[in-house]
């Protein structure tokens, strides 16, 4: 019996299933800015809500499949000649150095080889932030579960669907994924976060068609071979796809078929699949999939990787030949019997050298002893300068340090840091200086945000280096506008001295 367990930022669900069916399933709503772009701030409070959840259920803890919203990563295809399984690891960690701009070390690195296309192997590499996934795992612990598996949302989202071409689009109140699934493969993932509370649906989906077609733009670009024809549907999932006027709005604006997200499992009728399609999804990882149709057949490659494998990956302990085994036993047998004799000789052996030893230990300590005072003064002085060149080198360490900074955690802080009616648009980060983009309702609400930051200390400078004022019109009808009264909103610009 397995588990899903599948986190956003404002709830939790579980789906578990027995042998190849659904048998149980649930949500619970978890408090605001508990969970934050994939960051848990308050572990004990989360870890609570989900065990609660799990009792309620009375669902096993044990081989749980997870997920949450909003986590970093990253993600590419790799191109290697066939090489040996033991020079493996080595050479995608090679590979991914260089196409990765993050440093290895704060990610946790997982593969898969794809279908072989010529002499060359294809590889799916995926990288998550180590912070994130930490924090996780500590927060199910401290609800007494081991996670068994972990996957990100999109992949889980594309093995749902189990298309050959398709978009999927999940639409969460918290961030829209945008996954282009082609001739079989995730190629493309995508994530927008929807504009402010005050925003409309209108709004939000009107931004989401204009990066659903920059994302679909960049495909084309990077595969000219490989175009996405009218016929290619757009699939729909997530709390918000189940409202008509989603619908509507997003066929009247895209020119893809829209269409419900209908899974690749066998599910009860009551179950909401677009509340539950990434749990759906997670269970396809141990689940087979529906069998495909014999006349028209789907072409898809399942992308299962574990983003658990490195941090729980045992090292392997070559195993011990028999052969080896009873030469050994041969040996230690020797060893006992002939022992009593060698150590006799040797006892002997020490008795004829100990005084001629100790002669020459005194001769030697008295030919020492005069140069042992002169020594210990140049000595000394060496210590000394020493001592100061690995001073001034520890400060020089310390100073490189600093200057480069904990790229994860200056994240945490900045995602921590947010007031609740205030969202950032981007961040960028570099050695000398970070800027954090973003929109908001008031002037005063980037200023307690810039104060945050500044009160943390952690930061040299923090400035706020552009406000402008925006402004949404709520309503428009037919050919004749209506006055209406246009809503504010400000976008920001603060610039972060590291």
């Amino acid at each position: 019996m397995y588990t899903t367990l599948c986190i956003s930022n404002n709830s939790i669900k579980i789906l578990s299933f027995k042998g190849k069916r659904i048998s149980r399933w649930g949500s619970a709503a978890l408090p605001e800015g508990l969970v934050r772009d994939g960051l848990i701030t308050q572990p004990g409070v989360a870890a609570e809500a989900i065990s609660s959840l799990f009792k309620s259920l009375k669902v096993p803890r044990e081989k749980v499949i997870v997920s949450i919203s909003g986590l970093s990563f990253t993600y590419r295809f790799l191109n290697l000649p066939r090489i040996k399984p033991d020079l493996l690891e080595e050479a995608i960690r090679r590979g991914a150095k260089k196409d990765i701009s993050m440093p290895l070390n704060e990610l946790y690195l997982s593969w898969q080889l794809l279908p072989p296309q010529g002499d060359e192997q294809t590889y799916f590499i995926l990288g998550v932030s180590r912070h994130l996934v930490d924090a996780l795992t500590q927060t199910l612990e401290a609800a007494d579960i081991v996670p068994y598996l972990m996957d990100i949302q999109p992949l889980a989202l594309a093995r749902a669907a189990h298309r050959g071409n398709a978009i999927i689009v999940s639409l969460e109140p918290e961030s829209y994924d945008i996954i282009i699934v082609a001739d079989g493969l995730p190629t493309v993932i995508h994530t927008i976060t929807p504009r402010s509370k005050g925003a409309t649906l209108e709004d939000n989906i009107t931004r989401l068609a204009d990066e659903l077609t920059k994302t679909v733009a960049f495909y084309q670009s990077n595969y000219p071979g490989n175009k996405l024809d009218d016929a290619t549907p757009l699939l729909l999932t997530g709390e918000l796809a189940e409202a008509r006027d989603t619908q509507e709005l997003l066929r009247s604006m895209t020119e893809y078929n829209v269409e419900i997200l209908e899974p690749a499992l066998e599910y009860p009728s009551d179950l909401s699949v677009a509340l539950y399609s990434v749990n759906i999804g997670l269970a396809l990882k141990k689940l087979p999939a529906r069998k495909p149709d014999k006349e028209d057949p789907v072409k898809f490659y399942d992308v299962n990787v574990n983003l658990l494998e490195e941090k729980y990956r045992r090292v392997k302990t070559p195993k011990t030949s028999t052969k080896y085994v009873v030469i050994s036993a041969a040996l230690a047998i020797a060893v006992i019997f002939l022992y009593p004799l060698y150590q006799s000789k040797n006892q002997i052996s020490a008795d004829n050298s100990y005084l001629g030893d100790r002669q020459y230990r005194i001769d030697r300590e008295l030919n020492l002893t005069s140069l042992i005072a002169e020594e210990a003064s140049v000595t000394e002085n060496i210590t000394l300068e020493l001592t100061d060149n690995l001073q001034t080198i520890l400060g020089v360490h310390q100073e490189i340090l600093g200057s480069r900074g904990d790229y994860v955690s200056e994240y945490g802080e900045i995602i921590s840091s947010l007031p609740e009616s205030l969202y950032l648009t981007s961040i960028d980060i570099n050695k000398e200086s970070i800027i954090v983009e973003g929109e908001t309702e008031s002037v005063f609400t980037v200023v307690e945000y810039a104060t945050r930051l500044e009160e943390n200390g952690d930061f040299l400078k923090i400035r706020i280096v552009e406000l402008d004022e925006g402004f949404m019109l709520q309503d428009e009808t037919g050919d004749e506008e209506t006055e209406v009264e246009p809503e504010e909103f400000i976008t920001f610009k603060i610039a972060i001295t590291r």
